[in-house]
């Protein structure tokens, strides 16, 4: 399978876990010590601190997000993407905002063929 078709399949996975709140599959899509930055200067590490974000986001009303590739490469067991993002939050005063932003990922190939997020690191347009 080439690199393209592998992320697009993770982006539809990862997209599908978040807008259906499946916050437990969304984070086993992670290394178990995977890093995310979520754009505020900080660092998470592993599947629990990742998926508490994940579900903070649920929680707070994010939906429909989606993933656009810009830019992706890589080697056999490593692929990385540069992507744009967006989502909707929760329902405010009769409309629904909408965010998004740039997003890079790096991808690890596991030892059972599975593709597993190593890195993630997103921000947010103001």
């Amino acid at each position: 399978m080439n690199n393209r078709l592998i992320i697009e399949a993770a982006n539809a996975e990862w997209n599908k876990a978040l807008n259906t709140g499946n916050i437990g599959q969304l984070a086993a899509l992670y290394a178990e010590n995977a890093m995310l930055s979520p754009g505020n200067g900080k660092t998470l590490v592993g599947r629990e601190e990742i998926e508490n974000l994940f579900k903070s986001f649920v929680d707070g009303g994010v939906h429909n997000h989606m993933l656009e590739i810009v830019e992706l490469g890589g080697s056999e067991k490593t692929i990385y993407q540069v992507a744009r993002w967006s989502a909707q939050g929760a329902e405010i005063n009769g409309e629904n905002p909408t965010f998004g932003g740039i997003t890079t990922s790096v991808f690890e190939q596991a030892a059972d063929g599975n593709w597993l997020t190593r890195t993630h690191i997103w921000n947010v347009n103001q």
